[in-house]
C-alpha cells in the first residue's frame, strides 16, 4: 500500500469515525428526548381518559362472565372512542387498558377492559397482568408510583398509567395506555435525517482527503525520482520542494541536493585521483573516509608478469601516438580479461603488467583462474595482431610468467604516496619466469608450485628447470598449452 492510500485511507477513517460517533450520540440523545416526549403524552391522554371513567363500573367488572354486561360493553366503546380519537399523525395510541387487584391476591393485578380488538393479544376480565412473562406482584399502589417514570419503554412500546380513584379516594384501577411509533413520527425520521448529514459529510472528507493526500504525497513522488536519478548516478540532479508545503519538505529537499552534491565531489576526487594510486587504496578512502595505514600482511598468492616481446624495436619505427595507441588498446583488452578472471592489476611496467591473484580478496582457486587469465589474454593478443596486421602494423608476442608462494600483501610506501602491491621472492620468481619466456621460446612459463595445484585442468608440456638469479637451485618450469583432454571447459570457481 501506497503512502498515499495509507494517509487517505486513515483521513477518511479519521473523519468516518468522529462523525459516526458523533451521529450515533445525536441518535441516542434524540431518540430519548423523543421517547420521553411521547411518553408524555401517553401520560396525559391517560390522566385525562381515567378522569372521565366511573370507578363503580370499573370494580364491578370482575370475570370473564361481566363482558356481556352493558356497562362493559359501554366502557370498552367508550375507551375505544378515545383510543381511535388520538390515533394521529404525530400520537398513535394502540389500545387502552384498566388494571385492578386480584381478588385472591391483591399484590397481583389483572386486567379489567382491554381495547385490544385482535383476538391473539385481546386480554379478558381477571386475565394476570405480566411484564417479561412474569405476573406483576407490586400492586395497583407499585404501579402508580412507578407511573412518573418517563424512561418505561419495552421493545419500542411506550406504556403510561394513570390512577382511578373513587369518590373517597381510594385506589381502585390503573389506566393504562400505550402507544407506538405514529406513521409521520419524529421517532421513524430521525434516523434517515441524521443519517443524511453524515453522508455529506463523508463525502466531503472523501474529496478532502483525496486533494491533502494528493498534495502531500506529490512532493515525496518528486522527491523520490530524484533519489532515483541519483541512483542511475546523475548527480547534477537538484531536489527541491515549495515552501508552502512545510519546512520538513524544503529542509528534505535540501538534504538531497546536498548529498547529490557529495556524491558528485566523491566521484569527482575518485575519478581525478585514480590514474594515481591503485583502486584498492582509493576503495578504502573512500569507504573508511581517511588514508589507509601503511601495513602488509603475509599470505599466499599467484603473481602473473606479462610483457610484449621486442617491443622497444617495434616502437622505434612507430611515432609516439601511434605507441600510446597501440599500448592503450592493448591494455584495454589485456585488463578486461585478468579482471573478468578475478585478478587484480597491481601495476603497469611500460609494455608490461603485474597482476595479482588472491588479494586483496582471499581466492582458493587463485592458481586456476591465473592460468586461464594467461590463455585467454594470449587468445586475445592474436586477435590484435590479425587486426594489427590489416592496419599494417607488426605481429607481436607477449610472454607471461607465473609463479604461486606466499608474499607480503598491502598498502606500502609513504604518507605522501603509496600503492597496494605485493613484494617477496614469489613475485621475483614470477618476473624471472616471464624473462625464461624468451629462452624457453614459450608463451606462458608456470612454475612448480602453481602447476602442482591445477596440473589435472589444463595441458602441460615441460620446460626443464631454468636457473633464476638470486637461487641456488633451479627451479623446474612447464608451459601451458591449453586445457586438459579431459576437462575443456575451466571451472573458473566464482
Amino acid at each position: 500500500m501506497t503512502y498515499r492510500t495509507k494517509l487517505f485511507a486513515m483521513l477518511l477513517a479519521l473523519v468516518a469515525a468522529t462523525g459516526g460517533l458523533l451521529t450515533w450520540a445525536n441518535y441516542v440523545k434524540s431518540t430519548g428526548l423523543l421517547q420521553e416526549e411521547v411518553h408524555r403524552k401517553a401520560r396525559s391522554i391517560a390522566s385525562t381518559t381515567a378522569a372521565l371513567l366511573g370507578p363503580e363500573v370499573i370494580k364491578a367488572t370482575r370475570g370473564r362472565s361481566d363482558e356481556t354486561r352493558a356497562e362493559y360493553q359501554q366502557l370498552r366503546a367508550q375507551l375505544r372512542a378515545v383510543r381511535d380519537a388520538n390515533r394521529r399523525e404525530d400520537v398513535w395510541v394502540e389500545r387502552i387498558f384498566t388494571l385492578v387487584p386480584a381478588a385472591e391476591n391483591t399484590n397481583i393485578v389483572e386486567y379489567g377492559v382491554d381495547t385490544e380488538e385482535r383476538f391473539e393479544y385481546l386480554h379478558h376480565p381477571g386475565d394476570i397482568y405480566t411484564r417479561n412473562g412474569a405476573p406483576v406482584s407490586i400492586g395497583l399502589d407499585g404501579i402508580d408510583r412507578l407511573a412518573g417514570n418517563l424512561k418505561d419503554f419495552q421493545a419500542g412500546y411506550s406504556s403510561a398509567f394513570a390512577p382511578v380513584r373513587d369518590r373517597s379516594g381510594k385506589l381502585v384501577a390503573e389506566l393504562g395506555v400505550t402507544l407506538i411509533p405514529a406513521p409521520r413520527s419524529l421517532l421513524r425520521e430521525i434516523g434517515p435525517d441524521m443519517l443524511a448529514p453524515f453522508a455529506v459529510t463523508l463525502a466531503l472528507a472523501l474529496l478532502v482527503a483525496m486533494i491533502l493526500s494528493g498534495q502531500v504525497s506529490k512532493p515525496l513522488y518528486d522527491l523520490r525520482r530524484t533519489i532515483e536519478a541519483i541512483g542511475k548516478g546523475d548527480l547534477n540532479v537538484r531536489a527541491a520542494a515549495p515552501a508552502s508545503l512545510g519546512k520538513e519538505f524544503v529542509e528534505m529537499g535540501a538534504a538531497i541536493s546536498a548529498m547529490a552534491a557529495g556524491l558528485r565531489e566523491r566521484d569527482t576526487i575518485k575519478r581525478a585521483f585514480s590514474g594515481y594510486i591503485s583502486r584498492q587504496v582509493l576503495d578504502s578512502i573512500m569507504v573508511n573516509g581517511e588514508l589507509p595505514a601503511l601495513k602488509g600482511e603475509r599470505r599466499r598468492i599467484t603473481v602473473l608478469f606479462a610483457d610484449i616481446r621486442g617491443f622497444t624495436t617495434i616502437s622505434e619505427a612507430m611515432q609516439p601516438e601511434q605507441v600510446v595507441e597501440l599500448l592503450s588498446e592493448f591494455f584495454d583488452r589485456m585488463v578486461e580479461v585478468v579482471l573478468r578472471n578475478q585478478g587484480t592489476i597491481d601495476k603497469f611496467l611500460g609494455d608490461g603488467m603485474m597482476v595479482i591473484f588472491g588479494a586483496p580478496l582471499d581466492d582458493p582457486y587463485q592458481e586456476e583462474h591465473a592460468v586461464a587469465a594467461a590463455l585467454e589474454m594470449q587468445k586475445e593478443l592474436q586477435t590484435l595482431c590479425v587486426k594489427w596486421q590489416a592496419e599494417g602494423r607488426p605481429r607481436m608476442r607477449m610472454g607471461i610468467g607465473i609463479n604461486s608462494g606466499n608474499a607480503v600483501v598491502g598498502n606500502i610506501g609513504s604518507e605522501e604516496h603509496m600503492e597496494y602491491t605485493a613484494i617477496g621472492d614469489t613475485v621475483n620468481l614470477a618476473s624471472r619466469l616471464e624473462s625464461a619466456t624468451k629462452d624457453l621460446d614459450a608463451d606462458i612459463i608456470v612454475s612448480e608450485s602453481t602447476y602442482d595445484t591445477v596440473r589435472s585442468i589444463f595441458k602441460w608440456k615441460p620446460t626443464g628447470s631454468v636457473q633464476v638469479r638470486g637461487r641456488s637451485e633451479p627451479v623446474r618450469t612447464y608451459s601451458v598449452e591449453g586445457l586438459s583432454d579431459t576437462n575443456r571447459t575451466p571451472s573458473l570457481r566464482a
